[in-house]
């Protein structure tokens, strides 16, 4: 037997299965959005966020999310940074069940944050939730759920409750918001809610507001789940 072809054979073979892989794997959706929050009655308090996901799809209804974001909170000049993955599979065209995995870093401090999420969707509703826990200083855990009605002309209504029980306080926000399609591939919103902080020895509320848009490109216009971090819930600092 002629071993001299052997490598030319075996780079061969590894070049038609990744060939093969390739043709696989496809970007399903993907977006980049911005943010801007702020207190009504504290401007100064103001987070602005810069968010992009991608998601690729694999064979037998499995896909991966991929997630970066920054934020920026004005008043206290700190900022956050944000990586994450899901690993969801699709049980059929209206529900998906995801695993998440997010490193969140915050002026110096990292959080671990992990968890499961599932959405579904039924005629022009699609629903949200997801429950998590976090590995830092403070600990803890979070979760939240929300509902969102497509309406005609490309309007949709969301109702978002998140809520987050950790050592040092807990916080609970609720919010809904007004989007509206303004092209093919672009999303714009304006959000009105209120944010609860209780950190033992009291508790503030205090209503806050969101504009913010994204851009959305892939098959699926965007992906599958949000995603998942402590600092996007904080309207601003």
């Amino acid at each position: 037997m002629n071993f001299s072809h052997f490598p030319a054979l075996t780079l061969t073979a590894a070049l038609a299965l990744g060939a093969t892989t390739a043709q696989a794997v496809e970007m399903t959706g993907g977006s980049v959005g911005l943010t801007y929050s702020t207190f009504t009655d504290e401007t100064d308090l103001n987070r602005v966020g810069l968010e992009g996901s991608v998601e690729l799809g694999f064979p037998r209804n499995f896909s991966l999310q991929i997630d970066a974001a920054y934020h920026d909170f004005d008043w206290v000049n700190a900022e956050s940074t944000l990586l994450g993955l899901h690993g969801i599979y699709h049980m059929n065209a209206a529900t998906s069940f995801g695993l998440f995995y997010t490193r969140e870093k915050f002026e110096g401090e990292e959080a671990d944050i992990a968890g499961v999420e599932v959405a579904h969707e039924i005629q022009d509703w699609r629903f949200e939730g997801y429950i998590a826990d976090t590995d830092s200083i403070t600990g803890g855990t979070f979760g939240g759920v929300q509902a969102r009605y497509e309406m005609s002309q490309g309007f949709g209504l969301t109702g978002y409750f998140d809520r987050s029980e950790a050592n040092n306080g807990d916080l609970t926000r609720f919010a809904v918001r007004l989007d509206r399609d303004v092209s093919p591939s672009t999303n714009l919103f304006i959000e009105v809610g209120s944010a609860e902080a209780d950190f033992g020895s009291g508790s503030e509320t205090e209503p806050f507001v969101a504009l913010g848009g994204k851009i959305m490109f892939g098959a699926d216009r965007s992906t599958t789940f949000e995603q998942r971090g402590l600092a996007r819930l904080i309207p601003g600092l």
